[in-house]
């Protein structure tokens, strides 16, 4: 995994000095810290399965509704993305304010009742209705994931836990879509089984009551989490401190790090962009140009993010073994760079496509590409925000994401539908939009390196990098 970029802040790291040096009542809740990443990376896997099942489902569903490239576009972004944006803010106070875990289970809780809902819609406009709650509920994943990680790990591994959230979360993503083909190919397997008044109901529409019904008990898992012995005490008095002074706490941070921020929310927001425009179009092409079924798309397009995964995480460590030594504290930024530009690079092959199989070999390259530098993202955030305000901070970049990220689909179904007299004219859209997005992301965080290592060396001035 890479190497640690930095360090906690002081006034973090002062409350939970005898602790670790005591290490006792640290050694015995361990179990319990690893309990708590197992627990959050379940959340993480769930919600990209919510996510996935209206992707991965995305043409029979527009058939069925009689919707266009350009309102399935705005599904996907406006309705789901651009809600999540809104929510992320008042989220990201909530839980430094009230308790991360709290917020979490019911930012679950509302997202599972939503994928429920969208089995129920009979119109574009109760599923749009449906897709925004999926993306309120949602919201709150990202900033409050973030900030509680180093709530319940003690620092020294903190990057450990960080990389393998990210790792795991991203597999799972692949297996999940895996999953949920075999899930749409077996449910007519499985009706007899369910209640009458359900016999009737289409295979898209039972999918997503299937995959909501797992919520309650993740958000029941999430409560049990415990925190860290030494930060369950911090957490508690930043809370109670959430006044005037935290919020000028706040405003002096935003102040004084504002290049490094927007620089970085920016370029990821490119990023996700780019990553939206395969994640969401490409099951559609597989199905449209080729004839996939849903079953057939996530066992593939599943094992080949799964498989350019690993790959992708074994290339980053690689990476920052080769670049730190010369770059130091600026490496995780070249790294995001680097596989942000070889991601851009690997959309050009859809313009020629000629199977199926060329398309799953793309998403394997592009999971190379991105899983390089994207396990790097979760410690990049924490480095570069304060622990008292670390949900907040992150939740306002998390709106600038959203809010980049939610064109992707727009874009690519309004060019699509533009095209429509033009051979292959979804995947020159999907290629225009996450070529573009994906090469501004990767000049971004290139530029982005001198203004990250001066906020990680202000922020954290005992570290040693």
């Amino acid at each position: 995994m890479p190497p640690r970029v930095a360090s906690p802040p002081a006034s973090a790291a002062t409350p939970t000095a005898p602790v670790d040096r005591a290490r006792g009542p640290w050694v015995k809740a361990g179990v319990m810290a690893w309990y708590g990443l197992l627990v959050l990376i379940i959340a993480a896997i769930f919600g990209s399965m919510d996510r996935q099942i209206l992707v991965l489902l995305g043409e029979p569903m527009r058939q069925s509704l009689q919707m266009s490239d350009t309102s399935f576009g705005l599904l996907q972004g406006a309705g789901i993305t651009l809600f999540a944006g809104a929510a992320a803010v008042p989220l990201g106070w909530l839980a430094d304010r009230f308790g991360r875990r709290a917020i979490l289970a019911v930012c679950v809780l509302i997202w599972s009742m939503a994928t429920a809902a969208c089995g129920f819609a009979q119109d574009f406009s109760t599923l749009f209705v449906a897709a925004a709650g999926l993306g309120l509920g949602e919201a709150g994943l990202a900033p409050i994931v973030f900030g509680l990680i180093p709530d319940i790990m003690p620092e020294h591994r903190r990057a450990l836990a960080n990389g393998i959230y990210s790792l795991a979360g991203a597999l799972g993503g692949g297996l999940g879509m895996a999953a949920s083909g075999a899930l749409v190919h077996n449910m007519d397997a499985i009706r007899p089984f369910l209640p009458s008044s359900l016999h009737g109901f289409e295979v898209w529409r039972l999918a997503f009551l299937a995959v909501a019904m797992p919520g309650p008990v993740v958000a029941l898992l999430i409560l049990l989490i415990r925190m860290h012995p030494g930060r369950a005490s911090v957490q508690v008095r930043g809370a109670g401190s959430g006044g005037r002074q935290s919020q000028h706490e706040m405003s002096r941070y935003l102040r004084t790090h504002r290049i490094t921020l927007v620089s970085i929310f920016v370029a990821i927001g490119l990023a996700s962009l780019g990553l939206a425009a395969t994640g969401i179009w490409l099951p559609i092409i597989a199905a449209r140009s080729f004839g996939a079924t849903p079953a057939q798309i996530g066992e593939h397009i599943g094992a080949a993010f799964v498989f350019g995964i690993l790959a992708g995480a074994a290339v980053g460590a690689v990476s920052v073994r080769l670049l730190h030594a010369r770059l130091r504290e600026a490496t995780p930024m070249r790294v995001l760079s680097l596989g942000t530009f070889g991601a851009a690079l690997a959309f050009l092959p859809l313009l020629h496509l000629r199977s199926v199989n060329e398309l799953y070999l793309i998403c394997c390259l592009q999971g190379v590409s991105l899983t390089a530098g994207t396990v790097l993202i979760p410690t990049v955030m924490q480095d570069i925000t304060p622990v008292a305000v670390r949900s907040r901070a992150i939740a306002l970049g998390s709106v600038v994401i959203v809010a980049l990220s939610s064109l992707s689909p727009v874009l690519v179904g309004v060019l699509s539908d533009a095209l429509t007299s033009t051979p292959q004219a979804l995947p020159a859209a999907v290629t225009i939009v996450g070529t573009c997005s994906l090469l501004l992301a990767a000049a971004l965080f290139y530029a982005a390196e001198k203004p990250f290592v001066r906020t990680v060396k202000t922020l954290h001035p005992e570290a040693e990098l």
